[in-house]
């Protein structure tokens, strides 16, 4: 799918599939969990949030997943209809107008404002929705297959909550009073709590499978910059000193808004600064020394050293380098190569020398395991 110039893909890898069913098991189970407000709306009007977990898999896997969840949960419903299918057809229709915009929205620019935009635009879209089908789906079907086209009979069922409503005056009252508050209410509450769980549920969300389970190493794509600070965060949260990370990416790739993520993350409170012209910049106010290194304008690795660039650096500073001339650098070592994938789509491909040694160590272990077993 593509959308002006941004390009819209989903990957169905075994995590994307994974995550898929969990999702839409999740929005089943709150799909049946359905309730009545009675004092306020028609019976016939159920309160449900099955929406909540199509909203999380659209903001965090594309819109392609969302409408998929929707769709899945309905689909999975539809065997346990009391509608004759017209329930379950509506609100797959409701549910996708409200999550299609939203994750489209989002995806385009991964940020709380374009977020709340998007969970506005749904919300609207998919109110208006909610009134066309009522007046011209719903209510005409429920009035034909339940009380014999007796028009009266729906209008009775709703006296206690609009007693001054007619035969002629009865959708003024409902999609007035019921249809658009209700499902106001209902998209808005979903919308606050995608809102505040999202970033809470954001590791198990982006979870891949593998590189996420054995360790830092992986693929990891970000819209926007709280995205790249989150994952710059993710790093920080293994760094116990003396670490080198090795930044790779062409101008304007972001490895300076990487280094910015990783400073605040180890508590530095200072303005974190590109050092194209100082080379190099030191903060020392976090929980570990930060040393960031642009080798742009060195020649090679001996004129960093000529310089006397480490002679005052501390030896548990982390050292973030961009442009890195050096070829004999030891200890852990953490490759970051950021590629552009659009105007705000960044993928960064991790690699941490750590996960390689234990990857080592793990092969040795099983070796040596097949090897006893065959004595």
């Amino acid at each position: 799918m593509q959308i002006g110039k941004k390009k819209i893909t989903f990957k169905m890898s075994a995590a994307y599939v994974a995550k898929l069913a969990l999702l839409t098991a999740l929005a089943f189970a709150l799909y049946m969990a359905k309730f009545n407000l009675p004092f306020m709306f028609p019976g016939f009007l159920e309160m449900q949030f099955s929406e909540l977990p199509a909203l999380l898999a659209g903001f965090s896997m594309g819109p392609v997943a969302g409408v998929l969840v929707v769709l899945l949960k309905c689909a999975i419903k539809l065997p346990l209809t009391s509608t004759a299918f017209v329930g379950e057809l509506t609100d797959m229709l409701l549910g996708v107008m409200l999550v299609l915009p939203a994750a489209v929205i989002y995806r385009l620019k991964k940020d709380k404002k374009h977020a709340l935009i998007g969970l506005g635009v749904g919300t609207l879209l998919a109110t208006l929705a909610a009134v066309l089908v009522n007046r011209y789906i719903s209510v005409p079907f429920f009035t034909e297959l339940y009380v014999d086209g007796n028009f009266d009979a729906i209008v009775g069922m709703c006296s206690a909550i609009y007693p001054g409503a007619t035969a002629d005056t009865f959708y003024s009252f409902y999609l007035g009073l019921g249809v658009v508050p209700f499902n106001l209410l209902r998209y808005i509450i979903m919308g606050l709590l995608t809102f505040l769980l999202y970033k809470r549920l954001s590791k198990i969300l982006h979870w891949e499978g593998e590189s996420l389970r054995k360790g830092l190493s992986g693929e990891f794509e970000s819209g926007s910059e709280e995205e790249t600070a989150e994952l710059a965060g993710r790093v920080a949260d293994t760094l116990k000193g003396g670490e080198t990370i090795v930044l790779e990416g062409d101008l304007g790739a972001g490895k300076t808004t990487f280094t910015k993520g990783l400073a605040k993350a180890l508590g530095v409170t200072e303005e974190v600064t590109s050092p194209t012209f100082t080379i190099m910049n030191v903060y020392e106010g976090g929980r570990l020394p930060l040393c960031h290194l642009d080798m742009y304008r060195l020649e090679n690795a001996d004129e960093a050293e000529e310089l006397g660039l480490f002679d005052t650096v501390p030896d548990n500073a982390v050292k973030v380098i961009e442009w890195n001339k050096f070829t004999d650098l030891t200890g852990r070592i953490i490759n970051v190569k950021i590629s552009l994938e659009g105007e705000h789509d960044r993928l960064f491909v991790v690699t941490d020398s750590a996960d390689e040694k234990e990857h080592r160590a793990a092969h040795g272990r099983a070796k040596a395991e097949e090897s006893a077993v065959g004595r």
